[in-house]
């Protein structure tokens, strides 16, 4: 779910608690690690994630007390809790903001914590965005209490695997990047990551790796309005894309051509709808790769690097 945060970044943290078919409410696992002391870390540190429609999730600690199950959210740079799992800890008030979603700009209030932690590494942040999550809870069909952003791993470089729901977070002076696997240079906005992507007849994007969000790609509409060529159907349906801040309309359809990762994919499902105000100026357009997408892929990632290596899987994500 994109959910941007233009301030300086305080971390944060959230939860999301799921049905039995995906992954269940279970304790969760005191850190023995933390990205804030790097060199305590072995080279390779995999966490158990568990997926559900498409989605990852983790148990979460907050200040040692378990806070039910957290989505980990490539699309996010800050780290969410629900209001309702917010006043259930006690987590006192630290100031208010504001965030770009979707649908627009919503206002929160930050909640202070002491310590956030998964899979038994304690992430980066004291500070969680405490947000209503009544809109994902209802379209993902179990309770969603919250989001682990990007940004909760530091600097560190991590690899997502959709096909046995890992992340596998690695320490810095020891990481080697796979060699098995194409890398990519990337751009890191608000620390999100970003990939350079071509559609229709050359027409250049650029694409945030979004694990929070469900469609396979979604493309602000000034892409349809200016270039009209690159869908392979002329429109099958109108919608709305829901998140924070709101809902916006969108039009949902097939793109002829989509070139990402060195690979060229056709016919890939496609939405349109209006930019958030923070990327509607670029003079490329910004849209986003969702999981549906990305779960076709095993995705390594080093913001310092600025690379992304993607490895093309297709079939073998994990339900």
């Amino acid at each position: 779910m994109l959910l941007l945060y233009t301030g300086c970044a305080p971390g944060g943290v959230g939860n999301a608690r799921t049905s039995q078919q995906g992954a269940s409410a279970t304790t969760a696992q005191a850190a023995s690690y933390s990205v804030d002391r790097p060199e305590q870390l072995p080279a390779a540190l995999k966490l158990q994630l568990r997926q559900h429609r498409g989605y990852l999730f983790s148990p979460m600690r907050i200040d040692g007390r378990d806070a039910g199950m957290f989505m980990f959210d490539t699309g996010s740079n800050l780290n969410v809790i629900s209001t309702g799992v917010a006043g259930r800890l006690g987590l006192p008030t630290a100031g208010s903001s504001k965030a770009t979603g979707v649908g627009g700009t919503q206002a929160f209030k930050f909640r202070s914590a002491k310590s956030l932690a998964f899979g038994g590494l304690g992430v980066a942040g004291d500070k969680l965005a405490a947000i209503s999550m009544h809109g994902m809870s209802n379209a993902l069909g179990t309770s969603v209490s919250g989001l682990i952003g990007i940004r909760a791993l530091g600097d560190l470089p991590f690899t997502l695997d959709y096909t046995d729901s890992s992340l596998t977070i690695y320490r810095r002076d020891t990481f080697l990047p796979p060699q098995d696997t194409p890398g990519f240079a990337a751009r890191f906005d608000f620390g999100l990551p970003v990939i350079a992507a071509e559609v229709g007849n050359g027409h250049k994007v650029w694409l945030i790796l979004d694990s929070g969000a469900d469609n396979e790609l979604t493309l602000p509409l000034r892409c349809l309005e200016d270039w009209p060529d690159i869908v392979s159907v002329a429109g099958s349906g109108a919608g709305a894309s829901s998140g924070i801040g709101g809902s916006v309309a969108s039009t949902r359809t097939w793109l002829g051509s989509l070139k990402v990762f060195g690979l060229t994919l056709q016919n890939t499902p496609v939405t349109f709808e209006k930019a958030p105000a923070a990327f509607a100026r670029q003079p490329r357009p910004i849209g986003r790769i969702g999981g549906a997408l990305l779960k076709d892929f095993r995705l390594t990632i080093d913001s310092q690097r600025g690379r992304i290596w993607a490895k093309w899987l297709p079939g073998e994500g994990s339900e």
